[in-house]
């Protein structure tokens, strides 16, 4: 019997989400001959928006022309978005897969295959892919993994489960177990995320009544905002990638945008802090007034618990047909602020005694953050940093000390109801992509391991980004490993303070701080970062993708690429 050679490319790419297609198309456009795959384990392209996770009613928080590839538009006379509309989940992955097409990624892409195994070799990796037709060796020079954050459900385990005798699933399967839920009239949905809030909107829809379970020692509902926001009326999803207003949120590379003296008076000064300070209750407040929560004691039970300032990219806008608020007001939609204690047939317990009669229990309890590869080969320091963990705590407590003498205004932190949890150890990668101990290699990069409201341009800049890092093509990168452990530890430090009621604490979590953090990646590559026609423009209108069509292209003449 002749053994079967591994399969063997230039590069891999691991999922076909936005961050997956924006490192591929980057990577396909500056090497044009050479071989690579993208690898899905899906049967269709988009992540989060691919074809079999588009349950019912599921659209963007994001309207037209906010989330969208800078290159590829998505135009209305194409895809029947109207503006100020939100984008279905349908014409999302429709958008995803003709992206794909136009750059040559979906010829190159292996669906229903699954990595579980990275190991490191003198030649670069070995995968071990799993498909429908078995187990199969891929060898790679060069891998990127952009599986994302939203791959791994994050399913609770409740006693009596196995008593339950109804679907009890989490809101990843919504769409999947559709079928389950015909003719459910008591539903039972688990959770305070948007995502809870769509699956509950969904059943009420069809005809069910919902009981929304919410934990009291969680971080509490979530913040929802309406499409517009402010006196002035702007939109939400474009407002927060405003150049001027990121000033008002405290960041270590927010010098980044070459404002750095006016972030300065707004960071350590405390006239600055008490104007930074109004400006976010004025963002609070504005929130809290239109959706009336104090209107309704209903209602009032989903009023978030913290200040909008520690929220994270957890924000979300109200994106439906009708007022999901109104299903509260009228009995449809019924909020506990409870623990579960166990089930029974047909019933969810809660710890204060009250019985729920359910047809059905959908968790929308989020995702698991690590990934469920494998590595091996890899040195001692893995994809961690190259110390020890006496070294890691004092690093750790070196770094909170001065993340609040950089940023005095986190020092007092909310009160949160949440029990503590193990500390662990953040993501910590150079610039959110390298491990540290893989710099030097250039042949290993994650993509899209941040929770941002900036995706697509963020998926697009870390895309060319991490092209331009492997081809030793960055104008602009630490020199020494020391230099590196503190940039790291900096930016990782200051999540844990920054957004305690969002991510910061496992990953990245960009709000206002994704168009600078764009702009660090930019002036990296040697590329411009502001691009405004003017200074008035450069620091209220906000950055939408399309600001940063050419990119890929000035980034190819600049370095004398010729390619598609």
């Amino acid at each position: 019997m002749i053994a079967t050679l591994p399969e063997a490319y230039d590069l891999v790419v691991v999922g076909s989400g936005w961050f997956g297609l924006g490192a591929a198309r980057a990577y396909i456009q500056s090497h044009p001959d050479h071989k690579i795959a993208v690898i899905e384990s899906n049967d269709s392209v988009g992540g989060t928006w691919s074809e079999k996770r588009l349950y019912p009613g599921l659209k963007s928080n994001n309207m037209l022309g906010s989330y969208e590839f800078p290159d590829f538009p998505m135009k209305k006379e194409v895809y029947g978005v109207q503006e100020l509309g939100h984008i279905p989940g349908a014409v999302l992955n429709r958008y995803l897969t003709d992206f794909s097409k136009h750059y040559g990624i979906y010829e190159r892409l292996q669906f229903n295959s699954t990595v579980g195994l990275v190991e490191s070799t003198e030649s670069g990796w070995t995968l071990t892919v799993t498909s429908p037709s078995g187990e199969r060796k891929v060898q790679t020079e060069k891998l990127i993994l952009a599986t994302g954050l939203t791959s791994t459900p994050n399913l609770p385990s409740y006693k009596g489960a196995e008593s339950f005798g109804k679907p009890l699933f989490h809101a990843k399967d919504f769409c999947r177990r559709a079928d389950e839920l015909k003719g459910a009239k008591n539903v039972v949905v688990v959770g305070g995320a948007k995502s809870a809030y769509d699956v509950a909107y969904a059943m009420v829809e069809s005809g069910a009544t919902v009981d929304l379970v919410i934990k009291p020692d969680s971080n509490g509902p979530v913040w929802i905002a309406p499409r517009k926001v402010t006196p002035l009326e702007h939109r939400i999803d474009t407002i927060l990638n405003v150049r001027a207003l990121s000033w008002f949120s405290p960041c270590p590379w927010g010098h980044e945008d070459g404002f750095g003296r006016v972030r300065k008076f707004l960071e350590k000064t405390s006239l600055g802090r008490m104007l930074v300070r109004g400006f976010w209750k004025v963002m609070g407040n504005d929130v809290l007034q239109r959706n009336q929560y104090d209107n309704h004691p209903e209602l009032q039970k989903l009023k978030p618990w913290h200040s909008v300032f520690w929220i994270g990219s957890g924000l979300s806008i109200l994106n439906y047909n009708t007022s999901f608020f109104d299903m509260i007001r009228d009995g449809k939609v019924r909020v506990h602020i409870e623990n579960i204690d166990h089930l029974a047939l047909g019933k969810v317990v809660l710890e204060n005694g009250d019985e729920l009669i359910a047809d059905a229990m959908i968790c929308s309890t989020g995702w698991k953050k690590e990934s469920t590869i494998t590595f091996v080969g890899l040195d001692k320091t893995g994809l961690g940093l190259p110390i020890d963990e006496k070294e890691q705590a004092n690093l750790s407590l070196e770094y909170d000390t001065k993340v609040l003498k950089d940023f005095p205004i986190l020092e007092k932190q909310p009160t949160l109801r949440s029990k503590p949890k193990k500390a662990s150890e953040p993501l910590r990668y150079y610039r959110f992509m390298i491990p540290s101990g893989m710099l030097a290699k250039r042949n290993f990069a994650f993509a899209g391991m941040i929770s941002t409201v900036s995706t697509a341009i963020c998926a697009s800049t870390q895309g060319l980004w991490i092209t331009a890092y492997f081809d030793g093509r960055l104008e602009r990168e630490a020199k020494t490993q020391d230099e590196v452990t503190r940039e790291i530890m900096m930016h990782t430090q200051w999540g844990k303070w920054r957004y305690p009621c969002g991510y910061g604490a496992s990953l990245p979590d960009f709000v206002f701080e994704g168009i600078p953090y764009v702009d660090m990646l930019l002036r990296d590559i040697g590329v411009r970062n502001k691009r405004k026609g003017s200074f008035i423009k450069e620091l209220l209108s906000p950055y939408c993708p399309k600001d940063y069509n050419g990119v890929l292209d000035e980034y190819r003449t600049k370095n004398g690429i010729v390619g598609k």
